[in-house]
């Protein structure tokens, strides 16, 4: 494995340290899978310490310690990140380099709708989960621009006990968006990132 410099996109495993959370937030968020605030400052720290936009962030689906997995655009590549809680140290353990052919249409359409985006998706995640009053595990681009949707949005999944919410934020004023389904895709950019690695992984 090696990183391909200029035309290629690039998947990376990446992992980084846990954060010790404050006794306040223990206590507030006894009751959640991960406190408020956690998917956003995940969001937060892949972007400052990568570089990039992050496309979708999101709690995995593991037992343990809390797992968040992103896809993050850095140019012309894509970037699959695993990190057990934000911190500012990361260190890279595995990187898959993927030939620029290999992004598919929906990657590159939400590549372009991310970089036009105005408001940080971590700002857009504490926006949801103040409106809800419960922790953000899935957040990201919504329906990509394009010819039939001009709304470029973020969408927000919430989590209180075992209701999930989904809401969404205009990523150009920072404003929730009411009545929001036709904004959400069936596939996202996470699921997309790890078909990607997969494919790349059986590419001689």
């Amino acid at each position: 494995m090696h990183i391909v410099k200029s035309q290629a996109a690039i998947v990376g495993l990446v992992i980084l340290s846990v954060l010790t959370l404050s006794p306040q937030q223990l206590h507030a968020d006894a009751q959640s899978v991960v406190p408020m605030g956690a998917l956003a400052d995940a969001a937060d720290t892949f972007e400052k310490s990568r570089g990039g936009r992050v496309l979708e962030v999101r709690l995995a689906d593991t037992t343990g310690v809390p797992v968040f997995e992103a896809a993050l655009a850095k140019g012309n590549a894509v970037q699959y990140l695993r990190i057990e809680s934000p911190s500012q140290d990361v260190t890279e353990i595995a990187v898959t380099s993927l030939p620029q052919w290999l992004l598919n249409y929906r990657m590159e359409a939400y590549m372009r709708s991310a970089a036009k985006a105005k408001v940080a998706l971590g700002a857009a995640i504490r926006k949801a989960e103040n409106r809800d009053h419960a922790p953000a595990v899935d957040a990201g681009i919504a329906k990509p621009l394009s010819g039939t949707n001009a709304v470029l949005a973020y969408f927000v999944e919430t989590l209180k006990g075992s209701k999930r919410q989904e809401l969404a934020v205009d990523a150009t004023t920072g404003n929730l968006i009411e009545n929001p389904n036709s904004l959400f895709e069936p596939h996202t950019p996470v699921e997309l990132a790890q078909r990607l690695a997969a494919l790349a992984a059986l590419t001689p």
